[in-house]
């Protein structure tokens, strides 16, 4: 005990370096799993005290530089993709448009072929008022019905006398016009007369039927003979008292209630003349 005693104090170092190789060994062993193992060593290096040290778990320079071509090369493929999308882009929008406009091309309505009956209505109303200031008479009222005729009514005494059926002198001028007017269209003309509810009865006119009736004749007939028209495009009619404006309350209203109106229509003889004009 005392010569083990004298030794180490002879020896100090000798303590000191056989916890080393153990601790050496001790982390080989349990880094590596086994000595014996070829991870590195030589036959040796277990058995000579130094301390391994394995330095492939360090930073090669290699690795940052193929992480940032790496990088490098995702950042460029991207720019690639990006520009070639940008490229291709405006082909679909330009088709889109180009088949919106095709899709909202309406398609071709066939019309009817163009007429001159609305132009002609309006040239029978505007003529007509012009026969009238160039005849220079009143209590003429010229009017467009709801069929489009044109009615020219001629009211009150301007026609006939009481009672008569005479034409006025001064009337002749006027229908000498509206002649010319009714001769350069291919329509029918109505002409209607009344009278008031005064009574009548003598030889020429038995009562206001007869009178109504014939005052309407004696206007066509000027028409026929002052403008040439045929006789077949004329209706006479007669409606005595019996269709009034006004009430037959006073002499103003029994005044307006004789009246005479020359309608002129739609209707036609002939159905194909009213396209052609």
């Amino acid at each position: 005990m005392k010569q083990q005693s004298d030794q180490q104090q002879s020896n100090p170092g000798a303590e000191t370096e056989t916890p080393s190789a153990s601790r050496v060994l001790d982390f080989s062993s349990a880094r590596f799993g086994h000595a014996g193992l070829g991870n590195g060593f030589d036959d040796g290096s277990l058995f000579t005290g130094e301390e391994f040290v394995d330095d492939s778990d360090t930073n090669h320079w290699s690795v940052p530089w193929s992480d940032l071509m790496m990088v490098m090369f995702v950042l460029f493929a991207a720019l690639l993709t990006a520009q070639a999308l940008e490229r291709k882009i405006p082909e679909p929008v330009v088709e889109t448009i180009t088949q919106i406009e095709i899709e909202q091309v309406p398609d071709p309505v066939e019309t009817a072929p163009p007429t001159f009956e609305p132009l002609m209505r309006i040239n029978v109303f505007e003529r007509s008022q012009q026969a009238v200031r160039e005849a220079r008479i009143e209590n003429v009222e010229i009017a467009i019905l709801e069929d489009q005729s044109v009615k020219v009514s001629v009211k009150g005494p301007m026609f006939f006398e009481l009672g008569k059926a005479d034409l006025r002198q001064d009337m002749r001028q006027f229908l000498g016009n509206l002649a010319r007017i009714i001769m350069q269209t291919p329509y029918q003309v109505n002409v209607i007369g009344h009278t008031d509810d005064y009574p009548i009865n003598n030889t020429e006119f038995p009562s206001n039927w007869e009178l109504s009736v014939t005052r309407a004749a004696r206007v066509v007939r000027y028409l026929i003979d002052q403008g040439g028209v045929d006789p077949g495009r004329f209706t006479v009619m007669g409606r005595s008292q019996f269709d009034p404006l006004l009430p037959n309350a006073d002499d103003q209203a029994r005044a307006q209630n004789r009246r005479v109106e020359i309608i002129i229509t739609r209707e036609t003889s002939n159905p194909d003349d009213g396209a052609t004009l």
